[in-house]
């Protein structure tokens, strides 16, 4: 019989075995290279337009811990955790690159740990891809190396509802749990208490979770301790702050803010009142597209959820493990994300896409976890992954665009606030010194000096307190140009433009004076120099020539008002005077210029502001009250609410330039007599007097009320007893505007000179 046998079993043989064990490949690091690259963008973006200077919430937050420089007004709604995050460094260094570069480490290490927690619950290039679509927002990437304290809101918000769930699995995720919400609570005390509230109920509710429920009362409570304690030490309680804070943030209540929200999309980064246009709407498509995608892996994870329950009841059995998706990791992210967006969005009338950070880092792990489910269930898994990778990577490069925008717009207003506290440097504000008005915060930080307000939600004093500080230490009040008068206080402080910003800088009479003969190089009495020189002539409004000399000003209205035209000179482009009539309108405290759009001389001034109106000398053979000119510079008035006062109490023909007439000098000639009267006054100066007699003599000087001594005739001295160094007087001819003659001085509380008075 023959075997048949052999050959079954030679060709059943079994192959031999390597004897090598398999090799271990290791997973790609998606995650650690997302937060590199993410520090790589602001290293190479970011920081360097906004490496030179602090913005206002930010030079806020600093100055709480910087020991250099006095501490801003901290309001109500804010919260100490990001000032205590960078104490330590500013307590090093003063250095703001070194600041942004640390926080920009700091930020990609957060990224990385935060998203790191979820790899234990969904697949780690789900992980990587969520962190990648929240860090390449352009606001996340403009935020990690800002102190603000959204963006560590929205890591510490990952990391918090990762950390509760895996609880039930780990025994130590109760205590990271606790801590990391400790940290947001501090950070943000109210966003908080909006991430804690979805956690209390889900522990509470749920049997698995209950664990969870220690670390999360003890998480709020320990990260709320410091803001409660300044409640009751600052405010008088709890509820009090809260009320102080519901007014700062513009009334609490019902306010659907999600129209405000959308047109902040791509900046301004903050909107208030949120009237700006929604530029560029094709750069939106993922914001828009973030509430579909959401609700289409909420309906996924719970079609998910029925197909596993299905092959039990069947009796299939249980599907094998695998750290997909599932009910619990995608709709918690969901709940929280929607509580932390609900005061944003329906209970403040104002928005900044800061404010969604945590509810846009919370969706990215549904949606991420979407992605690879839709790669999984397509036909073709490789098309639909390289289709996939071509929207993400759009979407993170229109990111980028917006992001060089943004930064640039950072630049230039961060920029303004150093500049103009480089100008207060230049004009001798040294610490301690106190700034006041527009913008005051950031500006004084950057000088080093105290800052304040008395109105508005960062009311940190009264009028008359800051009138008792301005009289004895440097202040400097800031006015926009263009945007309205000083406040009543300081109608008659002296206004110095501070150069290559929006801004002029208003300074108390005697500040001013001091200021002056400091250039000048006049010794002063009274308090020691602490203002040094000046490199423009000071101005006021009209309204403070009228505070300081109300007689002057009142005859030189009345002249101005004897005719309808008079003639205003202004700088033509090529530095020549150009000569144009005009009309004069005082009111309301203020010289108006107003002329016809497009007119050469509004251009003019627009140019170069600086001009000169001389009244209508009339058809008399000499000017009736004698002649009065008014120089100074022009501020185009661009508030449309002060437009259209203007325009529906004069009625001019539109469209119109509007311009404030912000004085340097007002300059009134007379003849009494056989003598030519000169009577000059400038802000921060007394009225000076010059009298010429019809001789080759030298000028006469006016004795000042309650002097019975006579004038002097060389050396003349003004009446403080202060040497002048205007120049020599001349010899013959009439005094020239060039090299003015020494005045005498006359107290700014005299009466009108004689000739002044109306008829």
């Amino acid at each position: 019989m023959e075997n048949t046998a052999a050959p079954a079993a030679a060709a059943a043989r079994p192959r031999p075995h390597s004897s090598e064990p398999p090799r271990y490949r290791r997973p790609a690091p998606w995650l650690g290279l997302v937060a590199l690259a993410y520090a790589v963008v602001q290293l190479a973006v970011v920081i360097p337009h906004t490496g030179h200077a602090l913005g206002w919430d930010e030079s806020v937050y600093v100055s709480q811990v910087d020991p250099r420089n006095p501490a801003a007004f901290f309001s109500a709604p804010r919260s100490r955790g990001i000032s205590l995050l960078v104490a330590p460094i500013v307590a090093a260094t003063s250095s703001i690159p070194v600041l942004r570069v640390l926080l920009t480490v700091l930020s990609a290490l957060a990224l990385y740990t935060s998203f790191r927690v979820w790899t234990r619950l969904l697949p780690r290039t789900t992980v990587a891809l969520a962190a990648l679509l929240f860090s390449g927002l352009w606001i996340t990437m403009i935020s990690g190396p800002a102190v603000m304290p959204n963006l560590w809101v929205a890591l510490g918000a990952v990391a918090t509802v990762g950390w509760f769930l895996r609880v039930p699995a780990d025994r130590n995720a109760r205590w990271w749990l606790a801590a990391v919400l400790a940290g947001v609570t501090l950070v943000r005390t109210p966003d908080g208490g909006w991430l804690g509230l979805p956690l209390l109920v889900a522990a509470i509710a749920v049997r698995t979770w209950r664990p969870a429920l220690p670390a999360v009362v003890g998480g709020l409570l320990l990260g709320a301790a410091q803001w409660i304690g300044e409640a009751y030490d600052r405010f008088g309680g709890i509820t009090q702050r809260l009320d102080v804070s519901s007014d700062v943030e513009g009334g609490m209540g019902l306010h659907f803010a999600v129209g405000a929200a959308l047109r902040s999309l791509n900046g301004p980064q903050l909107c208030r009142p949120c009237e700006v246009p929604l530029r560029h709407p094709e750069l939106t498509v993922w914001w828009l597209a973030l509430p579909l995608l959401t609700a289409v892996a909420l309906v996924a994870a719970l079609r998910d959820r029925h197909r596993r329950r299905t092959r039990v009841r069947v009796g299939l059995g249980r599907p094998e493990p695998r750290r997909a998706p599932g009910l619990p990791t995608t709709l918690l992210p969901v709940i929280c994300a929607g509580a932390l967006a609900l005061p944003y969005l329906l209970l403040i009338d104002y928005s900044a896409p800061r404010f969604l950070m945590p509810t846009y880092a919370l969706l990215a792990l549904p949606i991420a976890g979407l992605v690879f489910r839709a790669v999984r269930i397509a036909k073709s898994p490789r098309h639909m992954a390289v289709a996939l990778g071509v929207v993400v990577a759009l979407q993170v490069a229109s990111q980028y665009a917006v992001l060089s925008h943004a930064a640039g717009q950072s630049d230039t207003v961060n920029g303004r606030y150093r500049t103009a506290a480089d100008a207060l440097a230049r004009m001798g504000l040294r610490p301690p010194c106190l700034v006041i008005g527009d913008r005051a915060l950031p500006i004084a930080y950057h000088a080093g000096c105290s800052s304040a307000q008395t109105s508005g939600n960062n009311k940190s004093l009264s009028t008359s307190a800051l009138l008792r500080r301005a009289g004895r230490e440097p202040t400097a009040l800031l006015v926009k140009r263009g945007h309205g008068r000083p406040p009543s206080y300081a109608r008659d402080w002296i206004a110095y433009p501070l150069r290559g910003t929006e801004w002029n800088a208003h300074l108390p009479v005697e500040q001013a004076r001091e200021m002056e003969a400091r250039k000048s190089g006049q010794e002063t009495s009274g308090k020691p120099g602490t203002m040094g020189g000046m490199t423009m002539n000071p101005t006021t409004s009209w309204s403070g020539f009228q505070a300081a000399e109300p007689g002057f000003a009142t005859a030189a209205e009345d002249r101005f008002g004897r005719y309808r035209h008079h003639v205003l000179a202004t700088l033509r482009q090529d530095g020549a005077p150009r000569l144009t009539p005009f009309e004069v309108d005082f009111r309301d405290g203020e010289l108006w210029l107003g002329m016809m759009s497009e007119s050469r001389k509004a251009l003019d001034l627009r140019r170069d502001p600086r001009f000169s109106v001389q009244a209508n000398p009339g058809p008399e053979a000499g000017p009736v009250d004698g002649d009065v000119r008014v120089s100074g510079r022009a501020v185009e008035v661009t508030d449309p609410e002060v437009i259209a006062r203007y325009a529906e109490a004069v009625r001019p023909p539109e469209p119109f330039h509007l311009f404030r007439a912000e004085v340097s000098e007002v300059v009134h000639t007379s003849v009494e007599g056989s003598e030519l009267v000169l009577r000059t006054w400038r802000p921060g100066e007394p009225v000076r007097i010059l009298r010429r007699g019809g001789d080759d003599g030298p000028p006469r000087v006016e004795t000042p009320p309650g002097d019975g001594g006579p004038a002097p005739t060389e050396g003349l001295s003004s009446t403080d007893g202060t040497s002048s160094t205007d120049g020599p007087a001349p010899t013959n001819g009439p005094p020239r505007e060039e090299s003015p003659p020494r005045y005498e001085t006359v107290p700014s509380d005299a009466s009108v000179p004689p000739g002044m008075e109306r008829d």
